[in-house]
C-alpha cells in the first residue's frame, strides 16, 4: 500500500497559506486607490517578469517527481528531457500554427492545473470551479483589457471571442465556486478556501496580469513548491538549489527565444505575450509529462488522482 498525506491550511506538511497574498492584494488596492497605474506598461511588464521569476521554479523538480515516483525503461533522465521538450515544442507549434487554439487550450489546462489548488473541495467540478471563476473573473469589469491581452497574446483579432466566452462562464463558475470555498472551510481547509477568494477577488479587482501574478507568484507556486520540495526530502537551498537553480535559467531562456521570435510590437505587449507563451509552453510538459510516462510505464494511476505530484514516492510504497 502506499503513504497518504492531505494538503490543507492545518497540514503538517505546512504548505504556504494565502496570508501572503492577501497582504499583497491589499497593498495592490490601496496603491490602485492611490492612482498608481496597475494597468500601465511598467505594471505589466514587471508582473510578467514576476511570473517567470518567482512561478517558473515550481515546475522544475518534475523530473525529479517523476525518477521517485515511478520506475522502468521510459525514466531515464535522457528519455524524461525529450519527452519534456517534445510536449513543449508541441505546444510552441501550436501558437505559431492556431495561436487562438493555443490560447484555448492554455486555460483548459491552467484550469485542471489550478484545480490542484482546490483538491479538497470534493468532486472535480468543485476542485475546478474556483480555477474557472479566478481565470473568467477579469471578463465581469475589465473585459476590454482582457480581450486586447488575447489579441496581443496570439496576433489574432479572433481571440477576443474568448474573452466573450469567459464573460458568459463567470456567473456561473462563481456560483459554484461558492459552494467549493464553503465545502472547503467546512472540512477544515481554510487557507484553501481563503485564497480562493482573495485569488478571485484580486482577478475582479485588479487588472488582469496583475491579479493575476499574484495569484500564480503568491499562492499557486509557493504551494507546489514547497509540496514538491517536501515530497523529496529536500530541505533548504542546499537541497534543491542545484537542480531549481539552472532549471529556472533554462526556462528563462525559453522565455528570450520566445520573446525574439514574437510578433512586433510595442515592448510590454512582446514581454507579456512571451511570459505568458512560456508558461503555456513549459505547463503543459508540466501536466502531461508525468501522465505519458505512467502510461508508458504501464503503472495505473489511483482513483481520483490526476497527477503524481502527491503520490508517495516508490521507496514509500510496501
Amino acid at each position: 500500500m502506499a503513504t497518504s498525506t492531505t494538503i490543507d491550511g492545518a497540514s503538517a506538511r505546512g504548505l504556504p497559506g494565502p496570508r501572503l497574498m492577501i497582504g499583497a492584494l491589499a497593498l495592490a488596492l490601496l496603491s490602485l486607490w492611490a492612482g498608481v497605474p496597475l494597468s500601465g506598461g511598467l505594471a505589466t511588464t514587471l508582473a510578467c517578469l514576476a511570473l517567470l521569476v518567482f512561478g517558473l521554479p515550481h515546475g522544475t523538480l518534475d523530473l525529479e517527481l517523476i525518477r521517485a515516483r515511478l520506475a522502468g525503461p521510459w525514466t531515464g533522465m535522457v528519455a524524461l528531457v525529450l519527452i519534456y521538450l517534445g510536449l513543449a515544442a508541441a505546444m510552441y507549434l501550436v501558437w505559431r500554427i492556431a495561436p487562438v487554439m493555443a490560447l484555448v487550450a492554455f486555460l483548459a489546462i491552467a484550469v485542471v492545473h489550478f484545480s490542484e489548488d482546490w483538491d479538497g473541495a470534493g468532486p472535480g467540478l468543485l476542485r475546478a470551479s474556483p480555477a474557472l471563476a479566478l481565470l473568467a473573473a477579469p471578463a465581469l469589469l475589465h473585459h476590454d483589457a482582457l480581450s486586447s491581452i488575447f489579441v496581443a497574446l496570439t496576433g489574432r483579432s479572433e481571440a477576443a471571442a474568448v474573452a466573450d466566452l469567459l464573460l458568459v462562464l463567470a456567473p456561473v463558475a462563481a456560483g459554484v465556486a461558492v459552494i467549493s470555498v464553503l465545502s472547503l472551510w467546512q472540512a477544515g481547509r481554510r487557507d484553501q478556501a481563503a485564497g480562493a477568494v482573495a485569488a478571485v477577488a484580486g482577478m475582479v479587482l485588479l487588472p488582469p496580469i496583475v491579479g493575476f501574478a499574484l495569484y500564480f507568484c503568491l499562492f499557486h507556486s509557493p504551494r507546489h513548491f514547497s509540496d514538491s520540495v517536501m515530497a523529496l526530502g529536500r530541505s533548504g537551498l542546499a537541497g534543491w538549489g542545484r537542480v531549481v537553480v539552472p532549471l529556472t535559467l533554462a526556462a528563462g531562456g525559453i522565455a528570450l527565444l520566445v520573446f525574439g521570435a514574437g510578433i512586433p510590437t510595442t515592448l510590454p505587449d512582446r514581454i507579456m505575450a512571451a511570459s505568458f507563451m512560456t508558461l503555456s509552453i513549459l505547463t503543459v510538459p508540466h501536466m502531461l509529462a508525468p501522465l505519458l510516462v505512467r502510461a508508458l510505464s504501464r503503472s495505473p494511476m489511483p482513483a481520483g488522482q490526476t497527477s503524481l505530484r502527491n503520490a508517495a514516492p516508490t521507496s514509500a510504497r510496501i
